[in-house]
């Protein structure tokens, strides 16, 4: 794949499309958040033991792998759960804080929250390696920057939370 004269590195492939789903459970009031594949939204509640979950919130979305032109690798992402555009974030949280000020320098920030947030080890160094040049390579102002950052801000507990944050911008680059 070729963008002007320049061959791009990766190629986003094994795109699958389906939801992005909120749950809470009925009596604990516990929250999670998963990727949910299907032409239909999961909108009906379920028992897992004495638990009964029910959605609370639903979001279109998709999951994807990159296709490394250097190596032949395939890096699947099915780890994460979205980008969160710094913007979409509480004005009080650190990554708002970071991300205005990177803009003065034509910089946007995103945070590339995981399943299970701060529980597990989020994304790999490689494959936020991978995701900033995939989106960077197609950006057409040779000034604008992107720049992925992991989870260390905490928004996983926001997206479980139901506060699900979007930057259409940026999947329109796939």
């Amino acid at each position: 794949m070729e963008t002007g004269s320049a061959r791009l590195r990766y190629e986003m492939t094994g795109v699958r499309q389906g939801w992005l789903v909120v749950e809470h459970e009925i009596r604990s009031m516990a929250k999670r958040a998963y990727f949910s594949a299907g032409p239909a939204s999961p909108v009906e509640e379920y028992r897992e033991g004495r638990d009964v979950w029910t959605p609370a919130e639903v979001a279109q979305s998709f999951r994807f792998d990159l296709r490394d032109h250097e190596t032949g690798e395939t890096i699947p992402f099915d780890e994460l759960l979205g980008l969160a555009f710094w913007g979409s974030c509480p004005r009080s949280s650190t990554i708002w804080e970071l991300g205005d000020a990177a803009q003065e320098h034509r910089i946007s920030v995103y945070v590339a929250v995981t399943f299970g947030g701060g529980e597990g080890p989020g994304l790999a160094p490689a494959k936020l390696r991978a995701l900033n040049r995939y989106f960077n390579e197609r950006l057409r102002d040779p000034g604008k920057r992107i720049l992925i950052l992991p989870d260390l801000f905490g928004l996983y507990r926001e997206f479980s939370h139901g506060h699900i944050m979007v930057d259409l911008g940026l999947t329109a680059m796939q």
